[in-house]
């Protein structure tokens, strides 16, 4: 064990602590930081983000046929207040406006200037809320409508006959923007790049600096030297683990001010997602597969990494075979590895069957590397 973790402080020396902290910070300036300080992104979603949550804490994760009759009689109240609004202001009175859906109409037709500069006075230059939050319920009560026409035609590629029937029954009541998912995905995605990056340049070292300093001949003059493969294995696993907990932890402490924890117990199959996947989970159940997923890819990474340290030479040779390994993985995190994990667009088969084949293939390639080390000729 002492010599294992010797192993692990030679990799995460200061040196190499420090770039990989630099490109963590470019990475994240270029590809995260958007994600994290821009959620919800602007106007309606921000209206909507604020509704969904006022809707869950009324009535809960789902909203059944009833609570759908109360949402609407609540719209009627926030038209009301929009009228309310409309008639205290004299420049909408002189246009002839004075409710809500005559202001939305005229604008629509675009029928005189006054009132676009009217219409855009409200919504952009005082941003009222109300305005805002009408056209979110309108939206929701749209999705909420025709949910049942929406799903159904997704059914057929479906084979859980729970999940069909519920479908089939217009019973997607679950409430979860769309939104919500996609700054996920978003910033899982980035995030199990930048892991993976990360990895692959710590780990790489583990047999190059040995390499460097003549010390392989010298290990291999003994049996214990001959056992070291094992252990410096060991020490790049323990590595790319600690390396995948540091950023996942940093993640979860920033995707907390998010402030989504309360649709972390809804379904991904909402009224208003439009997500299809083969597994009926929640959101909460989705981020820990996504999680999981990551620590399997930087695993992946580590194992293969450790193998090309051994059999190069040196960093050129080893930065050259990295690079296509790193865009491929990089590709089938965008594609179905990690980001949109067990969606329709791709059978449920091909993503085990590609997590899976990842795994003996890395395996593959350390298990050949030791027999061969154990019988390896230095002369």
């Amino acid at each position: 064990m002492r010599i294992i973790w010797y192993e692990i402080r030679k990799l995460l020396n200061w040196k190499v602590l420090g770039l990989v902290l630099l490109i963590s910070l470019l990475f994240f300036e270029q590809f995260l930081r958007f994600d994290f300080e821009h959620f919800p992104n602007g106007r309606p979603e921000g209206d909507t983000f604020n509704v969904t949550k006022q809707m869950i804490n009324k009535y809960g994760q789902e909203m059944d046929e009833r609570e759908f009759q109360d949402f609407k009689e609540t719209y009627k109240e926030e038209v009301n207040k929009a009228n309310a609004y409309l008639q205290s202001r004299d420049d909408f009175a002189e246009v002839g406006v004075t409710t809500y859906e005559q202001l939305t109409n005229m604008d629509q037709e675009n029928e005189n200037e006054t009132i676009n500069e009217l219409f855009n006075d409200v919504m952009f230059e005082k941003g009222i809320d109300v305005f805002w939050e009408l056209q979110s319920r309108e939206a929701i009560i749209e999705y909420y409508e025709v949910r049942k026409e929406f799903f159904n035609g997704e059914t057929a590629s479906i084979d859980a006959p729970e999940w069909k029937q519920k479908i089939l029954d217009g019973s997607i009541n679950e409430i979860l923007p769309s939104f919500v998912i996609e700054n996920y995905n978003n910033l899982i995605t980035m995030l199990s790049i930048l892991i993976i990056l990360s990895v692959m340049i710590v780990v790489g070292r583990i047999f190059i600096i040995d390499q460097q300093n003549n010390a392989i001949y010298l290990q291999y003059t003994t049996n214990i030297g001959r056992k070291l493969f094992k252990k410096k294995l060991m020490a790049s696993m323990i590595t790319s683990f600690l390396i995948t907990s540091v950023y996942i932890g940093a993640f979860l402490i920033l995707y907390s001010f998010n402030d989504t924890q309360i649709f972390f117990e809804s379904s991904l199959h909402s009224f208003n997602a439009f997500t299809f996947n083969w597994l009926d989970m929640t959101f909460l159940q989705y981020i820990y597969l996504t999680i999981i997923g990551v620590y399997l890819l930087a695993l992946v990474a580590a194992a293969v990494t450790t193998y090309l340290s051994r059999v190069v030479s040196n960093y050129i040779s080893l930065i050259g075979v990295q690079v296509p390994i790193a865009v491929v993985l990089i590709i089938l995190i965008f594609e179905y590895l990690v980001s949109n994990l067990f969606n329709t667009a791709y059978p449920m088969w091909i993503t085990i069957g590609t997590y899976l084949g990842l795994l003996v293939l890395g395996a593959s390639f350390l298990i050949v590397r030791w027999k061969k080390e154990r019988k390896i000729d230095i002369v």
